[in-house]
């Protein structure tokens, strides 16, 4: 009310007490816009019809007296002080008044333009705080019914995943028998094969990997979604994780009579990142240009090698019917499946493409795709060189940009002391990667040193090396042979990375530039 007058609905069937109060409040320090009614009912209507800071009440009105016309004005302005004018001065009769919801009492004959003017703010200030008091009460009633819808919510979460888990566990065991077999009769170990029976075998032999490829989908879903799934990143050769899932993938295409090319070339540098996921990458993609190319069919995998960025560009091409604008704008979306002509029936949960999208970040990649309806499409992405400034710079840009995240990042070195290039290096290499989340990166720098990058504040540390050296000990405890030596770990510095990423790149550099080994 501070920038207008306030606006005061007066119910009075009194003359001279009305120019009493007209007068009181005119002679105030605060500006009042009056506007006044002779009966009970008039001033109902006016609550109904007008706006108002406050309503200044007779007790005995001709259609309302006492405390009726109390509890008549409150009903129909449940929030709007209400104080209340009488001639009489009841104790009782106030107190009664105030029950009834009246945030003030006043008896008219002691009414000064002082008195009026602080009842009328005091009435004002306490009916705002009831009411911010009521909402606070509702907002705390609605904090806690979302609490219990939460903690239902994340039991039923949890429970969701325990069972996709389960069920996925499940059909491991019946999906390796039927392939043990299928294996068995196709190699002829039980008896030699007609040309039928082993075009059979190869049908069964298809979909049993449909179904495990889909399992797989479905394990991976609930990593990512439980945060679970973690990278194990290291220098690897393409050619490699080619060769490891190349066998899967031509008997797929043979069954569908789909012709099947890779050309990979065979002196590409290696790249930094996890084979295993990157195989699953190149099997989902592949699988879907096979489930969705053109007659007679064809998809080619290749690869080249990008100078300039650094980086291993895999795509797969397809010569199927193109994807229209509308949906390569969603192709990535978990659950979502564009093409209208699948080959075969088996369609799959529409997990692949998200799950792809999914892994090559994880492996600090980015997944792209180019169409043309008509024309077949390319699904394409990248993989950095295993050089560590370049595997580096996309780590701290990736984490620099996550919203609302933490932009904390630690180096470490872990070092041992004598550790030979041997087995044993292997495994002390082997536990540092599995004692890292999925946000974490490591290098091995040579052959006694690593370096890790880890998201988390300097006082974070100590934690993460109490953590390890618990980890090295009871692993220690149930190892057979030579024990794993003692890890130093290190803290060489910790830097926000909305304005530090120059410097961490930098102290790398540093790390790094005396030692030949690398990630190699």
């Amino acid at each position: 009310m501070s920038d207008r007058a306030c606006r005061v609905l007066l119910i009075e069937d009194d003359s001279n007490d009305v120019r009493l109060l007209q007068r009181a409040l005119s002679n105030g320090g605060t500006a009042f816009a009056l506007a006044v009614v002779s009966d009970l009912a008039a001033g109902i209507d006016a609550l109904s019809t007008g706006s108002w800071d406050v309503v200044l009440s007779d007790l005995s009105l001709p259609d309302g007296h006492g405390l009726d016309a109390v509890r008549l004005l409150r009903l129909n302005a449940p929030d709007l002080p209400i104080i209340v004018l009488t001639g009489l001065s009841d104790d009782e009769t106030a107190l009664e008044a105030l029950k009834h919801g009246a945030q003030d009492y006043l008896i008219k004959d002691n009414v000064t333009p002082e008195i009026l003017e602080r009842s009328i703010r005091y009435a004002v200030q306490r009916q705002n705080s009831l009411a911010a008091l009521r909402l606070l009460e509702i907002v705390r009633a609605n904090e806690r019914a979302l609490e219990k819808k939460n903690r239902r919510l994340a039991r039923l979460y949890k429970t969701a995943h325990r069972f996709v888990d389960n069920v996925s566990h499940e059909f491991r065991t019946p999906l390796t028998v039927v392939n043990e077999y299928v294996s068995l009769l196709r190699d002829g170990i039980v008896g030699p094969l007609n040309d039928d029976q082993k075009r059979m075998l190869d049908v069964i032999a298809d979909r049993s990997e449909d179904l495990n490829y889909m399992v797989d989908d479905m394990l991976d879903i609930s990593r990512l979604e439980a945060g679970m799934l973690s990278a194990w990143r290291q220098p690897c050769q393409l050619v490699d994780i080619i060769e490891h899932v190349r066998r899967s993938l031509i008997r797929k295409s043979i069954v569908k009579e789909i012709e099947l090319r890779f050309e990979i070339p065979e002196d590409l540098p290696k790249v930094y990142c996890d084979n295993e996921k990157i195989g699953r990458v190149i099997i989902n993609l592949t699988v879907n240009a096979i489930k969705f190319c053109g007659r007679p069919g064809l998809v080619r995998v290749w690869a080249k090698y990008d100078e300039r960025h650094r980086e291993i560009k895999v795509a797969v091409t397809d010569n199927g019917e193109g994807i229209s604008a509308d949906n390569l704008a969603v192709i990535f979306q978990r659950f979502r499946q564009v093409g209208r002509n699948p080959r075969g029936s088996t369609k799959g949960f529409g997990l692949g493409l998200n799950i792809a999208k999914e892994l090559v970040h994880l492996n600090l990649g980015e997944i792209d795709v180019t169409s043309a309806v008509g024309a077949g499409s390319t699904f394409s992405f990248t993989l950095p060189v295993a050089e560590p400034l370049e595997v580096m710079s996309r780590y701290v840009n990736r984490r620099a940009s996550l919203r609302n995240g933490n932009t904390s990042l630690s180096l470490m070195t872990a070092t041992t002391i004598g550790l030979s290039v041997g087995s044993l290096a292997e495994d002390v290499n082997t536990f540092l990667n599995m004692l890292l989340r999925r946000q974490d990166l490591i290098f091995r720098i040579d052959h006694e040193r690593w370096l890790l990058a880890i998201p988390c504040k300097q006082s974070e540390i100590c934690a993460f090396v109490n953590r390890a050296e618990e980890a090295r000990q009871k692993l220690n405890r149930n190892r057979p042979g030579e024990p794993l030596p003692t890890i130093a770990i290190e803290s060489v510095g910790t830097w926000h990375l909305t304005n530090g990423a120059a410097e961490v790149l930098a102290e790398v550099e540093r790390l790094i530039q005396p030692h030949a080994l690398s990630l190699c």
